[in-house]
């Protein structure tokens, strides 16, 4: 396990400073009693700036179980869709990376849900997860990576070993040196540890990445609508 007290590698980022680019998240909200429905968010904010220059929601069908260890068969064909309308309707936004709310290479069979969308289109991606998933072989868990944060103010990354593997980084939110609550990144298709947590860190103004927060936000007041429609006619 190594931590780190650098905020940021100035000679790394140069990619992502010295030039516009487009950064996509995507965020899956189920409404309640329900797993059949959901509602898929797509947000693209210019980098790095951070304007917003898409934002649209698809309701999906959601077909498959929910099987441990294998979500992303779950809902890949939902985010398949809603990049495939991205695709014909909104072309000259297509992005240079995704921010996935999930895992990448931290799963099971490192292999997680960024991974899989980055393999299906093709296209770079990153893992950002708000809870640690937690694996036999893992060297930290939860609770210690808090403590370390909070015993140390300066502490910017843990990396996250699984069986000797360094599979993701534990990394302080960019919300201050009181923050404790660490979020966890790691490389989905296409993206190296190093430039995964920088850019994350880059496009954070308070504990998740803004792409992935305004999806967030976005997917949940369409949620919040159609319960509230669903029990407008239940009461009628």
């Amino acid at each position: 396990m190594t931590t780190s007290n650098s905020k940021l590698n100035s000679n790394s980022t140069v990619l992502w400073t010295r030039t516009q680019a487009e950064l996509l998240a995507r965020h899956i909200s189920y409404p309640r009693n329900t797993t059949s429905t959901a509602i898929v968010a797509l947000t693209i904010l210019s980098y790095p700036s951070l304007t917003q220059l898409y934002l649209q929601t698809h309701q999906i069908l959601i077909t498959e179980p929910y099987i441990s260890g294998f979500l992303a068969f779950r809902e890949s064909p939902a985010y398949l869709a809603a990049f495939a309308s991205l695709r014909t309707n909104n072309p000259e936004l297509w992005p240079q990376v995704v921010l996935v709310d999930g895992n990448g290479t931290l799963h099971p069979r490192r292999f997680g849900s960024a991974c899989h969308l980055g393999v299906e289109l093709d296209i770079p991606t990153i893992g950002v997860a708000k809870n640690l998933l937690y694996m036999e072989g893992m060297t930290v868990d939860a609770k210690e990576l808090k403590r370390m944060f909070k015993e140390d103010k300066a502490l910017g990354g843990v990396e996250i070993e699984v069986n000797g593997d360094v599979c993701a980084m534990a990394v302080r939110p960019t919300a201050g040196e009181g923050a404790t609550n660490p979020i966890f990144v790691s490389p989905g298709h296409r993206v190296s540890m190093q430039t995964a947590v920088e850019l994350v860190r880059c496009c954070s103004r308070y504990r998740v990445p803004e792409p992935i927060r305004v999806a967030d936000l976005h997917s949940r007041v369409v949620v919040r609508e159609l319960e509230e429609l669903e029990a407008s006619v239940s009461a009628e």
